[in-house]
């Protein structure tokens, strides 16, 4: 029996945040799409990396941050699911401001992530993940 996206997700992204790098990637394709937004741009064009170590390397470059950050929002439409991550300080790492908030749009196919798409901020992301 598959488990919902949204479940996924949730699994993911605690996994994600208590560091644990295996059972993120048992959650995640090896060949994840992934569309950032540069931190250090004000204005970033949005860019896309491919693979599953891409995420690892971020995951890392994360954790040097010392943040302590929790999920604070997930909802999800069908394959898609909207996540809000908050974490106090966040903002003095980047060139724009969003309120110590990561918005990210995650889709899943097959019980894996198969692609995740930063947003700017809420309304940016509740639009492309089609939730009113």
């Amino acid at each position: 029996m598959e488990i919902a996206p949204a479940e996924t997700v949730r699994s993911a992204f605690e996994a994600f945040l208590r560091g644990d790098l295996t059972a993120l990637q048992e959650l995640v394709d090896v060949d994840l799409e992934w569309t950032y937004l540069d931190p250090t741009v004000e204005d970033p064009t949005p860019a896309t990396c491919r693979g599953r170590q891409e995420l690892e390397k971020a995951t890392g470059q994360w954790a040097k941050m010392g943040l302590a950050t929790q999920l604070e929002e997930l909802d999800g439409v069908g394959d898609k699911v909207a996540v809000i991550l908050h974490a106090p300080g966040l903002d003095r790492f980047r060139a724009r401001a969003a309120d110590d908030r990561n918005f990210h749009l995650v889709t899943v196919r097959g019980g894996k992530i198969i692609a995740m798409r930063a947003c700017r901020d809420r309304t940016e992301l509740r639009s492309r993940a089609g939730l009113a």
